[in-house]
């Protein structure tokens, strides 16, 4: 199904997509909540939560709007960010919340009624071996419990490094999190460098096969920040 041609700068089916970026009625919405100008909300966006991208398409920018609008997550208060993995410009680009972000799902969740953690007293290497995440809701009866392993989760950044407690905690909890509010789409960084290496990696198998040109000749525009500030003026949002 093709776009519409018509009058509008915003619309048509030979519209880029950064100018069709400007029709989208999540980002009306969100602009709208920002209370700031069109302007100084795009460049905040890109000091933000698309700051770990170089470029990006129509339906990244709307993939991150729309989770935003349905956890009540702020795209400009650093609670989540997109992440592109593998290739830069090519590799898959996922909706990441950082610990603020989850915090703010559960705290404003009208089920949401506490949480508690528990630690092994088995140690290795200083660090618990596993950490369990309670959650309680108001309408459910069990709670829902969760254990991390520290042998199955850890990870080589510099935070796992230097606050590994802290990092098994928040990967108990947002797993617990997940598990008791279905949660879906949104990722935590660890999740998202894995998910997207392997998305990665099964799109550079499909190219060795169709052959790279080709594909890239299909994939959709991209914009930055300098093209949509561009047709911001033109387009009615």
């Amino acid at each position: 199904m093709h776009d519409q041609q018509g009058t509008s700068p915003c619309g048509g089916a030979d519209t880029p997509a950064h100018v069709r970026a400007m029709g989208l009625s999540v980002f009306k919405r969100c602009l709208e909540r920002s209370g700031m100008s069109p302007d100084s909300f795009v460049q905040s966006l890109t000091q933000t939560s698309l700051s770990a991208l170089i470029t990006w398409s129509q339906a990244e920018l709307e993939a991150l709007l729309l989770a935003c609008e349905r956890h009540g997550l702020d795209p400009l208060g650093r609670e989540v960010y997109m992440l592109r993995g593998g290739d830069p410009l090519l590799g898959p680009a996922l909706v990441v919340v950082g610990v603020d972000g989850w915090s703010r799902i559960l705290n404003t969740h009208g089920a949401f009624a506490g949480m508690q953690f528990r630690e092994s007293s088995e140690l290795i290497d200083g660090v618990p071996a596993w950490v369990e995440c309670t959650l309680h809701r108001w309408d459910r009866r069990v709670p829902t419990r969760l254990r991390e392993y520290l042998v199955e989760v850890r990870g080589q950044s510099q935070s796992w490094l230097t606050h590994p407690r802290r990092m098994l905690r928040h990967k108990a909890l947002v797993q617990c999190a997940r598990l008791a509010f279905g949660l879906v789409g949104i990722y935590d960084h660890d999740e998202a460098q894995r998910v997207a290496s392997a998305r990665e990696a099964q799109h550079g198998a499909f190219v060795g096969v169709r052959g790279r040109d080709k594909t890239m000749g299909k994939k959709a525009r991209v914009m930055g920040v300098a093209a949509l500030k561009e047709h911001l003026a033109n387009c009615d949002v």
